[in-house]
C-alpha cells in the first residue's frame, strides 16, 4: 500500500509539473498571437484584428486570476479552476496543477518560477494599456500616425520583455520537473529495498517454522501412502501448521476405523452380490420356464379355439368360442407384459436393424384392436403425413408392440367417440429422419397429477381404474422404456372428460441407396393363399401342438412330415427333401438351436433350407439370438394361423427364386458370363 501510494504520488506530482508545461505554452501562445493581431492592427486598422488581440489576452488573464487567488491563504478554488478553464488548460489537470501550487509552492525552482510568472503581470498590463491607446488613436477622425508608430514600437520593446520572461519562466519549470524526478526515484528506491528486506527477512523466518511443521506432516503421509494407518504425527505448536497435524491425526484415525468398515462392507457386498446374482439366474430360468409352460397349453387353447371357429356356423357356439379367444389373448398380453419387462427394467434389449413400413406396422395394431374397437362401437381411423418416408431402418416388432399397447390402452379408456392414431415428420437430416406419432382418445381423461405417476410401475390414473377397466398397470411403464431405449421421447397431454393424447418421438435410419428397392416392394398379401406343393417338417414333441400345427397347414393344403426332437428330424432330413422346416426350440436329446446349427453346416443344396423358429420361449433378445444362428423368421406361440402362412409362403416363395436365379446363373456358358 505504502508502494502504491507513493506511486500514484509522483504520477500526479510529474503530471502536474507536465501540466504547468502545458499551460506555459498555451499561455506563451495566447501572449503571442495578442501581440501579433495588434502590431497588424496598427498597420491595417481592420477593427478585426483588435477584437482577436483582446480574446487571445483572456488567456494570460485567466491564469493570473488563478495565481491571485491562490496566493490568498485561504484560496477559493471554484474561482481557481474557472481561471485555469479560461487559461484553456484542461479539466482533468486542473486539480493536480493546484495541488502541485499547494503542496510545493515553497520549494525553490516553483517559486522561482511563479515569480517570473508574476513579474509578466505587470508587462501583459502594460501591453493591454497601449492596446487600448492605440484604438482610440486609429477609431480618431485625424490619425496621428507619429504616435501609432511610436506605440508599435512600444509593443516591439514588451514583446522582447515577455520573451524573456517566459523563457525564464520554462526553464525553472524544467529544473523542478527533473528536482521532483530525482525525489521520487530516491523515494521509489528506498521504499523498495525496505519492503523487499522486510519480506525476506519475514519469508525466512516463516518457512523455517513452516517447513518443520510440514516435513513432519508429509513424512506422514508417506507412511500411510504405503498403507500405515497407525501412524500419526507430533504437533509442536498451536499454529495454523499445528492445526493442520491435528486435522492429519484426527484424518487418520476416521481412515483407519473406514477402511476397517469398508473391508467389513465389501465381503457382505461380495455375498449379496453372490446372492442376486443366484437369483438373477434363478429368475431367469424361471421366466423361461414359466413362458414355456404357460404358452405351450396356450397355444393349443388358441390355435384350436381358433381352428374351431373357423367351422362352427351356430351362432350362440360362436359368441362363446370369441370369448375363449378373447380371454385366451387377455392372458397372453399379460404374460408378455412381466416377461418383457424382465429384460426392459436394466435395458437388456436387443433392437433390430431392418427396413419397416409404417403404414404396414400402424395397420397391424388397428387389425389387432379392431374387434374390441368394434365391441364398444368406437371408431378407429389412422392418418399418415406425405413426407413421412414409406420405408426406414428400425425395429418393427418394438414399435408394432408401442403402438398395440397405446392404442390397447386408448380403446380400453374411451367409452364412445373414436381413437385417431397419427405420424408426421418434425425432423430430418441426410441420414436420420425423427418422426412423431399421436394417439388421440375421447376417452375419460387423466388428472394433471396423475399424468406422470402412470408411467411408473404398476400406476394407473386411479385405484378404480384398474377394477372398471383392467390391467396391471405394466404396459405404459414398458412403453416408456421402450421409446426411451430407441433415443425417444414420449408425451401425454390429457383433460379428464375430454380424452388423452400420448405422443411420442423417434429417430429412424433412413434407407440408404443400395436399399431404395424397398420402398416399391408391393406389400404380398399371402394370408390365404394355398399351401399346396409346399412341403412342411414340424420338429415339435408336444402331441398338442403337433396336432394344431397338422390341422392348421393340411386345412391350407401343405404336406407335412413331424419330428418329436431335433435328431430325428435331421435324420429325415437327410432322406427327405423339404421346402421349409418349422422348429421347436426347446425338445429332449437335441434342441432347436443345435438342429439348427447343424443343418446350416451340411451341403449347399440342404443348408439353405428356410427354418422358422416356433417356440414358446419369449424372453427379450431371443430373436436376434435365432436369427444369428441362421433360423430366418421367428414364429411366437400362440401364434395366428394366417401369420404362421404368410410367414411360409413369403420364405418359400423368396427360397425357390433364390435357386432359380442360382441355376439359371449356372447354366450360362462361361463366355457369356
Amino acid at each position: 500500500m505504502v508502494e502504491l501510494c507513493t506511486l500514484w504520488f509522483s504520477i500526479t506530482t510529474l503530471s502536474a509539473v507536465r501540466s504547468y508545461v502545458g499551460g506555459e505554452g498555451l499561455w506563451s501562445k495566447a501572449q503571442k498571437d495578442a501581440i501579433l493581431n495588434l502590431r497588424e492592427y496598427g498597420y491595417t486598422y481592420n477593427e478585426k484584428n483588435y477584437k482577436a488581440f483582446n480574446e487571445f489576452l483572456k488567456v494570460p488573464f485567466g491564469d493570473k486570476i488563478a495565481r491571485m487567488e491562490m496566493g490568498k491563504p485561504n484560496p477559493d478554488l471554484d474561482v481557481v479552476r474557472d481561471g485555469f478553464l479560461q487559461g484553456r488548460n484542461h479539466p482533468d489537470d486542473i486539480d493536480n496543477m493546484i495541488g502541485l501550487t499547494r503542496r510545493f509552492s515553497k520549494v525553490y525552482y516553483l517559486n522561482k518560477a511563479f515569480v517570473a510568472w508574476q513579474k509578466a503581470e505587470p508587462v501583459l498590463d502594460e501591453l493591454m494599456g497601449i492596446g487600448r491607446q492605440l484604438h482610440t488613436l486609429i477609431n480618431a477622425p485625424i490619425k496621428d500616425k507619429a504616435k501609432i508608430s511610436f506605440l508599435l514600437d512600444e509593443i516591439e520593446r514588451l514583446n522582447t520583455q515577455l520573451t524573456a520572461l517566459e523563457d525564464d519562466f520554462s526553464y525553472t519549470l524544467g529544473e523542478g520537473a527533473r528536482w521532483l524526478e530525482g525525489v521520487v526515484l530516491r523515494l521509489v528506491l528506498a521504499l523498495s529495498i525496505t519492503i523487499g528486506t522486510t519480506s525476506i527477512v519475514i519469508a525466512i523466518s516463516i518457512n523455517r517454522s513452516i517447513k518443520k511443521g510440514l516435513d513432519v506432516i508429509v513424512e506422514g503421509a508417506e507412511l500411510v501412502k504405503k498403507g500405515m494407518l497407525e501412524t500419526r504425527v507430533k504437533v509442536f505448536a498451536n499454529d495454523e501448521i499445528g492445526r493442520v497435524a491435528t486435522v492429519f491425526n484426527e484424518m487418520t484415525d476416521t481412515l483407519e476405523h473406514n477402511v476397517a468398515e469398508t473391508k467389513l462392507t465389501e465381503a457382505k457386498l461380495v455375498t449379496e452380490r453372490e446372492r442376486a446374482e443366484s437369483s438373477d439366474k434363478a429368475k431367469h430360468i424361471f421366466l423361461v420356464n414359466m413362458s414355456h409352460e404357460i404358452r405351450t397349453p396356450m397355444n393349443g387353447i388358441q390355435g384350436f379355439a381358433n381352428y374351431i371357429k373357423d367351422s362352427l356356423t351356430d351362432k350362440e357356439h360362436l359368441v362363446a368360442i370369441e370369448m375363449i379367444i378373447k380371454s385366451a389373448d387377455h392372458l397372453m398380453r399379460i404374460l408378455n407384459d412381466i416377461l418383457d419387462f424382465s429384460g426392459l427394467k436394466n435395458g437388456e434389449v436387443d433392437f433390430m436393424k431392418q427396413p419397416i413400413k409404417v403404414r404396414d406396422v400402424i395397420k397391424d395394431a388397428c387389425l389387432y384392436v379392431e374387434s374390441n374397437a368394434k365391441l364398444k362401437k368406437i371408431e378407429l381411423h389412422y392418418s399418415i403425413a406425405e413426407r413421412v418416408p414409406k420405408v426406414f431402418i428400425g425395429d418393427s416388432i418394438r414399435l408394432s408392440q408401442i403402438f398395440v399397447s397405446l392404442v390397447s390402452n386408448a380403446i380400453k379408456f374411451t367409452e364412445k367417440g373414436e381413437v385417431v392414431i397419427s405420424a408426421d415428420t418434425i425432423e430430418e437430416n441426410k441420414d436420420v429422419v425423427v418422426i412423431e406419432f399421436r394417439i388421440k382418445d375421447t376417452g375419460i381423461g387423466i388428472p394433471q397429477e396423475k399424468q406422470q405417476k402412470i408411467f411408473e410401475l404398476f400406476e394407473q390414473a386411479a385405484n378404480s381404474a384398474s377394477r372398471k377397466f383392467g390391467g396391471v398397470g405394466l404396459g405404459l411403464s414398458m412403453v416408456k422404456r421402450l421409446v426411451e431405449l430407441q433415443n425417444g421421447k414420449i408425451f401425454l397431454e390429457s383433460t379428464p372428460g375430454t380424452g388423452s393424447e400420448f405422443y411420442f418421438r423417434m429417430p429412424f435410419v433412413k434407407l440408404n441407396e443400395a436399399q431404395k428397392g424397398y420402398e416399391n416392394i408391393a406389400v404380398h398379401d399371402a394370408l390365404e393363399e394355398s399351401g399346396k406343393g409346399i412341403k412342411v417338417l414340424i420338429v415339435e414333441d408336444n402331441p398338442i401342438n403337433q396336432l394344431l400345427v397338422i390341422k392348421v397347414l393340411q386345412k391350407r393344403g401343405y404336406e407335412t412330415v413331424i419330428s418329436q426332437n431335433g435328431k430325428i428330424a435331421i435324420e429325415k432330413y437327410k432322406d427327405e427333401d423339404f421346402d421349409i422346416i418349422l422348429m421347436d426350440l426347446q425338445m429332449p436329446e437335441m434342441d432347436g438351436y443345435e438342429a439348427t446349427k447343424f443343418i446350416r453346416r451340411m451341403n449347399a443344396g440342404k443348408a439353405d433350407i428356410p427354418i422358422v423358429a416356433m417356440t414358446a420361449h419369449t424372453i427379450q433378445g431371443e430373436l436376434e439370438k435365432c436369427m444369428a444362428i441362421g433360423m430366418n423368421d421367428y414364429v411366437s406361440k400362440p401364434f395366428k394361423p394366417e401369420d404362421l402362412n404368410a410367414k411360409i409362403q413369403s420364405l418359400v416363395k423368396k427360397n425357390r427364386s433364390d435357386n432359380e436365379a442360382e441355376n439359371y446363373a449356372e447354366d450360362i456358358p462361361k463366355s457369356t458370363v
